[in-house]
């Protein structure tokens, strides 16, 4: 399947689709990484949506056969943001969104950050996997959930 997948920027034509895939995403993997009420509650706070429309100019999109099948946002040095569609996982697409976000960052910067929640493991081990090491792991004391920043 990845030798089909196409990457574009995405647009603010995208905004709506990019936030649901990410609700279904998030609703179904993140209960049992921080639990079921902080998941409902961020789903439910608009945020995802605002996110998009607020970041859209940073995010390319992974397509297979014109459906979008993940994005990657990234800000300055950082991985902002990655998402892939739930029924996608484990196809390589992230492989192909990070690559992507890598080379194109790190054409301007030495090195480069993402954070992501320590108890992801899929995430987590993922990125592991890709080259990226733990530079910490800390408390998001706004949220009350640990995280771990990583680096490459």
């Amino acid at each position: 399947m990845t030798n089909k997948i196409e990457l574009r920027p995405a647009t603010l034509i995208d905004v709506n689709e990019l936030a649901e895939m990410s609700h279904r995403t998030i609703l179904t993997k993140y209960p049992s990484v921080i639990g079921r009420e902080k998941v409902e509650g961020y789903v439910a706070s608009g945020l995802v949506p605002q996110y998009y429309q607020a970041n859209v100019a940073n995010c390319v999109i992974a397509q297979h056969q014109h459906q979008i099948v993940g994005v990657c946002a990234t800000k300055i040095n950082c991985i902002d943001l990655m998402m892939v569609t739930l029924d996608h996982h484990r196809a390589g697409i992230g492989s192909i969104l990070l690559r992507d976000a890598e080379d194109r960052l790190l054409t301007t910067y030495e090195t480069l950050s993402l954070e992501c929640f320590r108890d992801n493991v899929q995430a987590f081990n993922f990125y592991i996997k890709h080259g990226w090491s733990v530079k910490r792991h800390f408390l998001d004391e706004e949220n009350n959930i640990a995280m771990a920043e990583l680096v490459k």
